[in-house]
């Protein structure tokens, strides 16, 4: 018989493969940005680089939940990471073979993305059949921990080999580093949810999402929760983060820019070594929602000033507090979906989320350039007003906006806290966890 790792040990060895592959999949990702702006020269590709990284996640969060809570979890990740390494073996090849072009890496990413949205559901939902619920906030925040590892250390390797080896070798390491989250997979055992009662032996993809969408209908907390969080992805990975760069460009040049999106890493990393070794408050929504209002606080204090300091400790805050949020928000789904949902809800909460920081990324720049800029100009609107405030001139009018994004995400917090459907959900749900016994994995 086969070796297994079972229950913390299985998590501990698949979080252990996703950090060595995420890490090198971070490199990649990096170090196609850079080819992609030394061959063209175009940051209109660079953009479109970057959605076509993110819509395939909310495209395929559609079918993903129904068929990750149909199948058996851990060959959706085996199969889902095998399928992402062959779009980077592909896009390697094609530039040994010095014939890559850039719409090459739009097939790459929309293939990497759909696998994604396989991957991250799937493992979300089998955390609890492999934590206990009393150390699901710890297990969150060793995920989390990983994702602030992956923006921190992808980089600066992959930067280490652009200046030293070329591209090729990312690629290869890319290609070698998914073998060990396959491996961890392979070694680990997945216990299968419990079937529902009244399940179809064989129903079709829609029944199946709508029994999700309808599981969450019926209970109105976790509907609360999904706005709000879908909410505030629109304000701060949205609209903040499509603002950042530019910002910085309007006082500083481009290593601070760098400098200033990295302190977001550092700020994430921070927030899950916290969570891991604490676990979290608690009452979780008392801590998400704190997190929001520091969030908030935080766009507030980069609109204010003209600081590349200033701006990367908000930056940095920002990182802190919005993965402790959504960290904590993971655990609340864990705990009071039935594992046999699990898939579907966090697919769902994949395509809205997916959506609304597109929405954000697409609003933010025709908004500043269109009406926030010229109104923070010398002799704009706004300029004898909040300009006195705030300064005028280039940058100015986006300044502003985080001002205005902060205040509303402020105001949502608020809004959420003096709801007693979000601020009790804990006390108004039952705990799913526990409430039915998972099968054996197969």
């Amino acid at each position: 018989m086969m070796f297994r790792l079972h229950g913390q040990r299985a998590f501990a060895g698949i979080l252990a493969g996703q950090l060595v592959s995420t890490v090198g999949s971070s490199m990649t990702r990096f170090g196609l940005v850079i080819w992609t702006l030394a061959e063209t020269g175009d940051t209109t590709a660079y953009s479109l680089l970057l959605f076509a990284a993110f819509l395939p996640l909310g495209l395929g969060g559609v079918v993903a939940g129904p068929l990750v809570d149909r199948w058996d979890r851990r060959r959706v990740m085996i199969v889902a990471n095998a399928v992402a390494s062959l779009s980077t073996l592909g896009v390697a090849a094609l530039w040994f073979t010095d014939t890559l072009e850039t719409w090459h890496l739009y097939v790459a990413l929309f293939a990497n993305g759909i696998a994604n949205a396989f991957v991250i559901p799937a493992f979300d939902a089998s955390v609890p059949l492999l934590v206990p619920k009393e150390q699901l906030g710890r297990a969150a925040g060793l995920a989390q921990t990983i994702a602030g590892l992956e923006m921190i250390v992808g980089p600066a390797l992959a930067g280490v080999l652009l200046g030293t080896v070329g591209l090729g070798i990312i690629f290869v390491v890319d290609f070698v580093t998914f073998g060990a989250v396959v491996l961890a997979l392979a070694l680990s055992a997945i216990p299968r949810p419990p079937k529902e009662d009244d399940a179809d032996s064989s129903p079709s993809l829609g029944r199946e999402l709508a029994a999700g969408w309808n599981y969450l209908r019926d209970r109105r907390p976790l509907m609360h929760l999904l706005t709000l969080v879908t909410v505030a992805m629109f304000l701060l990975p949205g609209f903040g983060f499509a603002l950042c760069t530019p910002l910085v460009l309007s006082f500083a040049d481009e290593q601070a820019a760098g400098f200033v999106l990295g302190s977001f890493g550092f700020g994430a990393l921070a927030a899950g070594v916290l969570l891991a070794a604490w676990g979290g408050p608690e009452r979780r929504m008392t801590g998400v929602l704190g997190g929001l209002i520091a969030a908030a606080l935080a766009m507030m204090v980069i609109g204010f000033r003209e600081s590349v300091l200033v701006t990367a400790f908000g930056v940095a805050f920002i990182g802190m507090s919005f993965t402790f949020m959504l960290g904590l928000s993971r655990v609340v789904w864990q705990v009071k979906v039935e594992p046999g949902f699990l898939g579907r809800v966090f697919g769902m909460r994949l395509v809205f989320g997916v959506a609304a920081q597109c929405a954000g990324l697409l609003l933010a720049a025709p908004l500043a350039e269109a009406i926030f800029e010229p109104l923070m100009a010398a002799g704009g609107g706004l300029a004898d007003s909040i300009g006195a405030l705030l300064g005028v001139g280039p940058g100015r009018g986006m300044g502003l906006m985080y001002e205005i994004l902060g205040l509303v995400a402020l105001v949502l917090a608020v809004i959420a806290f003096l709801t007693p459907g979000i601020r009790l959900l804990e006390d108004r749900l039952p705990d799913a966890v526990g409430a039915a016994a998972p099968q054996q994995a197969g």
